[in-house]
């Protein structure tokens, strides 16, 4: 009799923390290896974690900030094995995965975030690159505008650039230094500052953002404002973890990231770029420059062939080229 009363108690003990584990909300694990300081979380993406968790109720997204989860280079992988449901990374160390998503790379082609950010994004929201995203859940996007030159000696011509070596990541703005005339080295973001300390390299290709976040404005001293192209980033979903959440929670989902979360991204980029520049511009001993448009038309020249053959050997390239270009110009038209 004992026994048989015990037993029921277990059952009900069972039960109850049963009832209590189905009214907690689901977990969501966020990894974001960027600082938490940095203007892209304070402005960008921890409002937004915040906004979604009060509307949320069905689940909680839980940041992790730090490497520890997630590095910006495995970001990808980790969110697609699940180790987390979410995760911010950028598509360099893994654009060989995303060919046709590469477009916002490329030199000379915009002029904002802003325009590359929605640009791309709708290349994405109208199926012309979303079969490389099949693995995951797409949450947005955001380019980092002004793949820019900061090297030691300054940059004014294109015979300047001759055998320089840059530090970058990304077989676009590789291909793009080559034409130039520089030497492009590929090497993580990470080590561009101790390369630059060992004479390694002569400079870096980025944007303005790494170059306040990875004090490489302590190395180098000089810096060309050129369109050379874009960084860009991203905010992934495990696709298992987005589709077990109940309808309501996706309905929050859906309604908080696309076109809505990459817009606020850009935003949160384009402050964190303005305020790099000017703190990197304040610094001793530091010129910004920009070439002169008749030089500039040389580098355009120079390097449209990255450009044909960017369109050549991707799958659908002209395609996802002309796409591009169309909704820049929707863009630029207010539409």
């Amino acid at each position: 009799m004992r026994n048989s009363f015990v037993a029921a108690l277990a059952v009900l003990g069972a039960i109850a923390v049963t009832s209590a584990r189905a009214d907690e909300p689901i977990q969501l694990k966020f990894a974001n290896a960027v600082p938490p300081q940095a203007l892209l979380n304070t402005q960008g993406l921890y409002p937004w974690v915040e906004e979604v968790n009060k509307e949320a109720g069905a689940f909680e997204i839980k940041t992790f900030p730090g490497p520890g989860l997630a590095n910006l280079a495995n970001a990808y992988d980790r969110t697609t094995n699940g180790v987390t449901e979410i995760a911010w990374g950028i598509f360099g160390p893994i654009s060989s995965q995303f060919p046709k998503t590469s477009v916002y790379s490329l030199p000379f082609e915009t002029k904002t975030g802003t325009e590359a950010a929605i640009g791309l994004w709708r290349l994405f929201a109208n199926g012309i690159v979303s079969d490389e995203f099949a693995k995951v859940h797409l949450l947005g996007l955001a380019p980092f505008p002004g793949i820019y030159l900061h090297t030691k000696k300054q940059i004014r011509t294109m015979a300047d650039l001759q055998g320089v070596k840059l530090g970058l990541d990304g077989r676009v703005i590789s291909r793009t230094i080559e034409n130039l005339g520089g030497t492009p080295v590929a090497i993580p973001i990470s080590d561009f500052y101790p390369s630059l300390s060992r004479g390694t390299i002569d400079g870096s290709a980025g944007a303005w953002s790494g170059v306040l976040t990875f004090k490489l404005f302590e190395v180098t001293s000089h810096h060309l404002e050129v369109a050379l192209g874009n960084d860009a980033g991203y905010v992934v979903m495990n696709k298992d973890a987005y589709d077990r959440l109940p309808q309501s929670a996706k309905s929050v989902l859906d309604r908080n990231t696309g076109e809505v979360l990459t817009k606020r991204l850009v935003k949160a980029v384009d402050n964190s770029n303005a305020f790099a520049r000017g703190k990197v511009a304040a610094e001793p001993g530091q010129t910004i420059s920009q070439l002169s448009p008749d030089e500039e038309a040389r580098w355009v020249a120079k390097v449209a062939p990255v450009i044909d053959e960017w369109a050549k050997s991707v799958p659908d390239g002209a395609k996802v080229l002309a796409a591009f270009r169309a909704e820049i110009r929707k863009i630029r038209a207010g539409m």
